[in-house]
């Protein structure tokens, strides 16, 4: 067995706690105002897990609530739907138009006779476009993004949301793809948010995404219970800012989901 004197014990806790220090330390939030010029645009990510919470109650308007609660111009939501989770037949994606007042954009990635699945973009904004993206790898799960571009007072904004793979290698074509689409047209100011799946700062996923995007909103937002991972993310480029973000943990987000939503404010020239 080797000893170590006290005092170099110290000396060695010390070394840590200053490597510690000056290791760059992620935000949790953020609560600057929107630039003087620019305009303000509330959006939120949330991965609502079918309605099921962590008390295992299937309760659709408990996720409408936390929606109307949040009081943002729009939010992408993941797992929207039934999957071997929830009330078989309900739709979700009307349900949720019908109880928070925002038009819901749906895009599906399953299919059955028991209900559709997928992400779901709800917003009170003008949409001028919306598509579907299949990002879909091999014969893993389904997956998916939406790709719409909204009305911000006049100026187009393109919002991507997204719910990613489970293996890294998914994860990389599908992150090679959204960013190849953003890249195709430069010119509109781009959101792109969702249920990432990674959360390993040294992630090749993530470094390719700082390189193509401005900025990132990404606190710890699973799990809900006892939030460690960031998995739900809010990226910008073109021209967008983000002054202010947070992740909503309240009595109802930690009940509601497996995931906590990412609330942003975003400053759009």
């Amino acid at each position: 067995m080797i000893r170590f004197s006290r005092d170099r014990v110290q000396r060695i806790a010390a070394a840590l706690r200053a490597a510690r220090a000056r290791r760059p330390r992620r935000a949790d939030r953020r609560s600057n105002p929107v630039p003087d010029g620019m305009a303000a645009l509330s959006v939120a990510t949330w991965n609502i897990h079918s309605c099921v919470g962590l008390d295992a109650r299937f309760a659709p308007d408990r996720i409408a609530q936390v929606i109307r609660d949040l009081d943002v111009d729009l939010i992408g939501l993941q797992e929207v739907g039934w999957h071997h989770r929830g009330e078989s037949g309900m739709d979700q994606f009307a349900f949720l138009e019908r109880s928070t007042g925002l038009k819901a954009y749906a895009g599906p990635t399953k299919h059955s006779e028991r209900a559709h699945y997928g992400n779901c973009l709800l917003t009170r904004l003008p949409v001028r476009s919306m598509e579907s993206m299949d990002l879909s790898v091999g014969k893993r799960e389904p997956r998916g993004a939406i790709d719409a571009v909204v009305e911000v007072q006049g100026r187009p904004v393109r919002v991507i949301v997204a719910h990613l793979g489970l293996d890294p290698w998914e994860r990389a074509k599908q992150v090679g793809d959204i960013v190849s689409r953003v890249e195709s047209r430069p010119e509109l100011p781009t959101l792109f948010m969702g249920d990432l799946n990674e959360w390993t700062p040294s992630s090749p996923r993530l470094r390719q995404l700082a390189d193509s995007f401005a900025d990132v909103a990404n606190p710890r937002s699973f799990h809900a219970r006892m939030p460690t991972l960031r998995l739900d993310r809010i990226y910008v480029t073109g021209g967008l800012q983000i002054p202010a973000f947070e992740v909503v943990r309240t009595i109802l987000t930690r009940r509601a989901s497996d995931h906590l939503p990412v609330r942003a404010v975003l400053a759009v020239p």
